[in-house]
C-alpha cells in the first residue's frame, strides 16, 4: 500500500473514527462545576456535614469536607454512590451533579 493509498483510507474513516472515539468517553469526561457542586451540597449535604472551611457544627453527623477534601475521586464517588451508616441514598443526583459535588469537596484542599 503506498503512502497516497495510506492517507486516502486513514483519511475517509478519520472523521467517524473520532466520533466514535468520542461517543465512548463518559459524561465524566466533561469538565465538572465546583460552584455547582457547592449548590449540591447545600442542597443535599449539609444537614449533616460542615460543607466549607467553617469550624464543626455539634449536630454534624458527617465528616467535615475538609477531611474528605483529603480523599481520592474515586473514595468519595463510592461513599456518594454506595450510603452508609446514616448516610441516605440520593437518587436525584446525577452523574454530572456527583462529579460537580466532588469538585467542590476536592476544592477545598
Amino acid at each position: 500500500m503506498t503512502r497516497q493509498t495510506e492517507s486516502v483510507i486513514f483519511g475517509a474513516i478519520r472523521g467517524p473514527a473520532f466520533a466514535v472515539v468520542l461517543l465512548a468517553f463518559p459524561v465524566s469526561a466533561v469538565a465538572a462545576d465546583a460552584g455547582k457542586g457547592l449548590a449540591q451540597a447545600e442542597r443535599w449535604c449539609n444537614s449533616c456535614h460542615s460543607i466549607g472551611t467553617d469550624e464543626p457544627r455539634q449536630e454534624d453527623a458527617g465528616p467535615l469536607f475538609t477531611e474528605l477534601a483529603k480523599k481520592d475521586a474515586d473514595y468519595l464517588r463510592v461513599a456518594i454512590d454506595r450510603p452508609h451508616d446514616f448516610m441516605p441514598k440520593f437518587p436525584k443526583l446525577t452523574n454530572a451533579d456527583k462529579q460537580d459535588l466532588i469538585a467542590y469537596i476536592r476544592s477545598l484542599k
